[in-house]
């Protein structure tokens, strides 16, 4: 198949599968729809096209079907128009207007997959409406709400997880908007505006550091169906935590090294994940500082960090939970994350006796990787580009998010706008996972599709979880080979990594003079 044909046929099926999506999620009694309140159910031209073509009269169990069949070719047909932006078929200003394209679309659609929403509006409301501290307080102390309905029963009697920022963004919108419909489009809106604006940076941030990967940078992330129907179609806020990374990597580049701080502490203040990328800034900063600059440096950042967080935190802080929501966060356990199966496996050979292994070896192993990439930048300290801490920042989101204790969809958000510039194993390792969760949500209440939520879950624990476990063995192998040799973290251009091993290139991105 020539070029040009094989880019039409990607772009084609890319479209076409997004539109195969919509359609099964606007079909009233989607199996993609959480709870619903009323004028929140679907409407517009995608339930009248599912309409026409029947899907309103398929029965439970085979729209469920429809469902998988439809995320299943969404996953693939990513992947070909991926790989097309990959070989330089496909140029920035196609993949850029298809991601704006297929917003608009997400929009167009009811919530989709998740009640994460309802629960950010009633963390919200706690503060704003009932003037109690969220992160002591939960939905369950204000049962008359009329939020109570639509929360998640793991949620209600658990307090703020999410950073102060967040809890005070959350409390304007209910200020703001009034209705629970109305609610749910304020926060979508948010999430489809910080998506875009993520598109943006990526695509103006590719385009200087390294032009000719532009394309696949935009792709990555813009047409990604986790990131369109399991993030922005969900209104999640991990879309804020990924527009702080790229907008700090962007600030970085710019020689804007406090700036960037600022804008990694405001995402960590959404999401404690942002601290990772924040604290490996602070290291790069200061190892590329002066000796006797060092401390300074490292006096300004902190300083920068704490004054922000302490803006924010302030009207939450108290005795009961001053970790606001981490401590609460830590004892939560995802479906799908490698650190349950572990510890599902180790109770089961041991009798529940060394479960507790898991809980304890994985996290640490967490903290070995963040260490071991902390040290490779100061190992390179002279000679940091912005793409070679883009890639560490990568790499170890990378590995919070497969080490972590609770593994979603819209977790993969974090480090897919640094997807460009990882080698092949992490990058590959990234859009692995981001396809295998892709597939692995097939509905959202398992009240409405009992035999089908049985049969994913089961899908989830003996497909997708070890597949994701050899990605991550995968991932692990390849960071230790590559710590060991002292080859970069970053990836390289065939010739330049050539001439860089030689001496006589210097990478792209340029030197990394970057302010501190």
């Amino acid at each position: 198949m020539q070029p040009s044909s094989s880019r039409t046929l990607a772009l084609w099926l890319s479209a076409t599968s997004v539109v195969a999506v919509a359609l099964v999620a606007a079909t009233p009694g989607s199996p993609f729809q959480p709870i619903l309140p009323t004028g929140a159910e679907p409407a517009g031209p995608f339930r009248w096209l599912a309409e026409l073509v029947g899907l309103d009269a398929l029965q439970t169990n085979a729209l469920a079907a429809a469902g998988v069949l439809a995320v299943s070719f969404a996953a693939v047909a990513f992947l070909l128009v991926l790989r097309e932006a990959w070989r330089g078929t496909v140029t920035l200003g196609t993949v850029v207007w298809l991601a704006v394209a297929y917003h608009a679309v997400v929009l167009l659609l009811p919530l989709l997959f998740s009640r994460d929403v309802y629960s950010y509006a009633y963390y919200g409301r706690i503060a704003a409406t009932y003037r109690a501290n969220p992160y002591v307080a939960t939905p369950a102390d204000y049962p008359s709400d009329v939020l109570a309905r639509y929360v998640g029963p793991k949620w209600v009697d658990t307090p703020a997880v999410y950073g102060p920022l967040w809890t005070e963004l959350s409390s304007l919108v209910v200020r703001l908007v009034d209705g629970v419909s109305a609610t749910i489009v304020a926060f979508r809106l948010l999430a489809t505006a910080a998506s875009l604006g993520t598109v943006a940076l990526i695509a103006w941030l590719s385009g200087r550091l390294w032009p000719d990967r532009a394309a696949f940078a935009v792709a990555v992330f813009g047409l990604n169906p986790v990131v369109l129907f399991q993030s922005v179609g969900s209104g999640h806020n991990d879309l804020f935590v990924a527009l702080c990374i790229v907008g700090g990597l962007a600030l970085l580049a710019a020689r804007r090294g406090l700036l960037a701080t600022a804008v990694l502490t405001l995402g960590a203040l959404v999401k404690a994940t942002a601290g990772v990328p924040l604290l490996l800034l602070v290291v790069g900063a200061v190892a590329r500082a002066p000796s006797g600059r060092r401390l300074r440096t490292l006096v300004g950042h902190v300083g920068v960090a704490g004054g922000i967080a302490l803006l924010f935190a302030a009207p939450f802080l108290q005795t009961e939970d001053p970790s606001l929501g981490m401590l609460e966060l830590a004892s939560h356990e995802g479906w799908l994350a490698p650190s349950r199966f572990f510890r599902r496996l180790l109770d089961a050979v041991s009798g529940d006796a060394f479960g507790i292994v898991a809980r304890v070896v994985v996290p640490a192993l967490l903290l070995v990787t963040l260490v071991v990439i902390a040290r490779s930048l100061v190992r390179r300290a002279p000679s940091l580009t912005p793409i070679a801490e883009g890639a560490a920042w990568g790499w170890g989101l990378l590995c919070l998010m497969l080490l972590g204790p609770v593994l979603l969809p819209w977790y993969v958000t974090w480090a897919l706008p640094l997807a460009w510039l990882l080698p092949r194993v992490p990058r590959t390792v990234l859009i692995g996972t981001g396809t295998a969760l892709t597939v692995s949500q097939w509905t959202s209440e398992p009240a409405r599709f009992a035999g089908a939520y049985d049969l994913n879950v089961l899908f989830g624990h003996y497909v997708v979880t070890p597949v994701v476990i050899g990605l991550l063995a995968w991932l692990l192998v390849d960071l230790w080979r590559r710590v060991r040799s002292g080859a970069p973290l970053e990836d390289l251009p065939r010739e330049v990594a050539a001439d860089a091993r030689d001496g006589r290139h210097e990478p792209p991105g340029g030197p990394a003079a970057v302010q501190g």
